[in-house]
């Protein structure tokens, strides 16, 4: 088992001069305290620049600058570079890590990252290692792809949910991850191995067919297809490696993405600013020409009254002529009634049989002259048009009407100006904080970089599924011509070479189902182990406990046998740190867990629970929380003898950490 035995930190972020941080050789957890912006997340990133010679910004996958990572006061004083040394013991071989970063001989004052130079020492002992053996001791002792199951902080813990995505770039390297953790590579490796060397034995029995004259033909028709076969395998193996590489750079993508979010936002919200302020101003400059004609009638408004009186005598006349007319429709309508009445001899109305005295009446009524209403004359009717004709050419010149639509319009110009100015002074508060962005160009070409990126994975995906059938195909017609050469083996070379193929084709099956039968076994003790955690440490006393994936993704289930499908970013937390534990229960490779403020989302009852839950996760736990995010003295009371080591970050500046050891905390 790996255990850090203590951490050296030089003028390293906030750390200014030479500070340590002592570990225990015994099991359990030591905690420092420390409050945002007082160093934690660079205590973090010291393990890794130790480790690996990598340090990574807060919630993010983007390397930081090592120039930026020296500690300010320091370099303000004239002293530059820093210095991480790390003492570990790996199975009882002591080793002690030194990284530095120092300015390089004729630079004074360094600039940029390539004023500097780094150097690494590893000690086994008292002894220097090689370079050569010691980056092999490290990769031993701590593979950086597995980091991530030891060095982390909330946000990494929120992408173990990814593995519940089968699509998802992240959930596949994380899934790889773990299988590294957990020795899969080693039975792959030999599967790798056995599968070479059965390819060997399969070309030795297509020569040792073309010597048979009985088989020369298909030992030759063999050779053609197993060189076909290489062929194409070589073919998927490299679209595979392109596909990798292209994986990469989505996840680059993605992460640049991220990044550069709100950048994209603001030039999204300047760009549809723009386009908003430009129809408005179009529709203010069809605002004012249509003022510009309506102004140009404005010499009406002195005819106003003038007009108002021949409106009212237009309408006088026009009303009466309207009456006439209106009267003589109804009593023609009246007497069409009449006389259909006299016609049948019954009312029209009532229906009732008209008396012939009743008939005589009103015919008489109808034929009397001075009882008609007349219709409109000729003249009438010319007249009744051209004074119609004239009122509606003098509400034309209404300046009623006309000054009602100025004032509609003003109203508008004035809106459009001050949504105008209003959408300026926004796009101008944009544009100041677009000054802020170094690269706005990049910002906009990342999501066409994502799109094609997308395109080329689906097309090397595409090749690969074709090459995959392709070679199931070539397979099969080798097997076809195998089966055929075995009946005609005989006992000679042929059927030498034929045995031995079988039994390296056994290997090989053995290697293969091994793998799928180790995988197996791993993921039913992962579950076990992850879903004992899991119950410990939730509150919810209907969740039974968790189920596995393909991925090694987990999922929540009820007692009721139901898969919890939705979880809230607090119990993803948990799955992830019960993920975590189960790994190291599991693992060959044994080591520290060091935590990064990871109980930031969950509810006090939890953040109690994981915490009494801590010393199973690993022997040694290193936690870095703020003041608050749990509880002091409930810790203490929880974890009691478990608790090994306090420390304190303590500020001097905004630029200046030292690291205190708390009174009585030793156990």
């Amino acid at each position: 088992m790996l255990r850090f035995l203590s951490l050296t930190v030089e003028d390293f972020g906030p750390y200014k001069s030479r500070q340590t941080i002592d570990f225990t050789s015994d099991d359990g957890v030591t905690i420092i305290w420390g409050n945002n912006g007082r160093g934690k997340t660079t205590l973090l990133n010291a393990f890794r620049y130790a480790l690996f010679g990598k340090v990574y910004g807060r919630n993010t996958k983007i390397q930081h600058s090592l120039q930026k990572i020296s500690n300010w006061e320091s370099f303000d004083e004239g002293k530059y570079g820093f210095k991480v040394i790390l003492k570990m013991d790996s199975d009882g071989v002591v080793y002690e890590l030194t990284r530095q970063y120092t300015v390089r001989p004729g630079v004074s004052i360094p600039l940029s990252d390539n004023d500097y130079k780094e150097d690494v020492f590893l000690k086994r002992g008292t002894t220097i290692v090689s370079p050569e053996e010691r980056d092999h001791i490290l990769k031993s002792i701590m593979p950086e792809q597995v980091s991530r199951f030891f060095l982390f902080d909330g946000e990494l813990l929120g992408e173990y949910e990814e593995l519940l995505n089968d699509e998802n770039s992240i959930g596949h390297k994380i899934k790889e991850s773990i299988e590294r953790i957990l020795g899969v590579p080693v039975l792959i490796n030999g599967f790798t191995d056995t599968k070479a060397a059965l390819k060997e034995y399969q070309n030795r029995l297509s020569k040792a067919a073309q010597k048979d004259q009985n088989t020369q033909i298909i030992g030759s028709l063999l050779e053609a297809k197993q060189a076909e076969l290489k062929s194409h395998e070589d073919d998927c193996i490299s679209l595979k490696k392109r596909l990798e590489e292209l994986q990469n750079e989505k996840q680059k993508i993605e992460d640049e993405m991220k990044r550069t979010e709100r950048t994209r936002e603001l030039l999204n919200q300047q760009k549809r600013l723009k386009e908003a302020i430009e129809k408005k101003e179009e529709a203010k400059k069809a605002k004012l020409q249509e003022m510009k004609s309506l102004t140009k009638k404005a010499w009406q408004g002195m005819l106003g009254t003038r007009i108002n009186d021949l409106m009212v005598q237009l309408d006088g006349e026009i009303a009466e002529l309207e009456t006439k007319k209106t009267k003589y429709v109804i009593s023609q309508q009246i007497v069409d009634e009449l006389k259909k009445g006299i016609n049948t001899g019954r009312c029209p109305v009532c229906d009732q049989t008209l008396d012939i005295s009743l008939i005589n009446r009103l015919n008489d009524k109808i034929n009397n002259p001075s009882t008609a209403f007349g219709s409109l004359t000729a003249e009438e009717e010319n007249k009744l048009i051209e004074l119609q004709g004239r009122k509606a050419q003098l509400k034309k010149l209404n300046a009623s009407d006309l000054k009602a639509q100025i004032k509609s319009i003003e109203d508008s110009i004035a809106d459009l100006t001050v949504e105008i100015s209003d959408a300026e002074q926004e796009l101008d508060a944009i544009v100041k904080q677009l000054s802020g962005v170094e690269d706005t160009a990049r910002a906009s070409s990342v999501t066409n970089d994502f799109a094609k990126c997308i395109q080329k994975i689906s097309v090397v995906e595409e090749g690969i599924k074709k090459e995959e059938e392709i070679i199931t195909k070539t397979i099969n017609e080798i097997r076809g011509l195998e089966e055929k050469l075995k009946k005609q083996a005989g006992s000679g070379e042929l059927a030498k070479a034929e045995k031995r193929k079988e039994f390296c084709e056994k290997i090989k099956d053995i290697f293969e189902k091994g793998v799928d039968l180790y995988r197996d076994s791993l993921k039913q003790k992962v579950e076990r182990d992850a879903s004992n955690i899991f119950v410990n440490i939730s509150n919810e006393p209907d969740y039974s406990g968790l189920k596995i994936n393909e991925n090694y993704g987990l999922y929540i289930a009820h007692k009721s046998g139901r898969i919890i499908e939705i979880r809230s970013s607090g119990y993803e937390h948990i799955v992830a740190l019960s993920l975590i534990g189960a790994l190291h229960k599991n693992a060959p490779l044994q080591g520290p867990v060091i935590m990064d403020s990871p109980f930031g989302r969950l509810d006090p009852e939890h953040k109690r629970k994981i915490t009494a839950s801590l010393p199973i996760l690993s022997e040694q736990v290193i936690l870095l929380v703020y003041i608050d995010e749990i509880d002091e003295q409930l810790a203490r009371k929880i974890l009691g003898s478990t608790l090994k080591h306090e420390y304190e970050l303590c500020r001097i500046s905004a630029m200046h950490t030292e690291i205190k050891k708390m009174i009585g905390s030793d156990n």
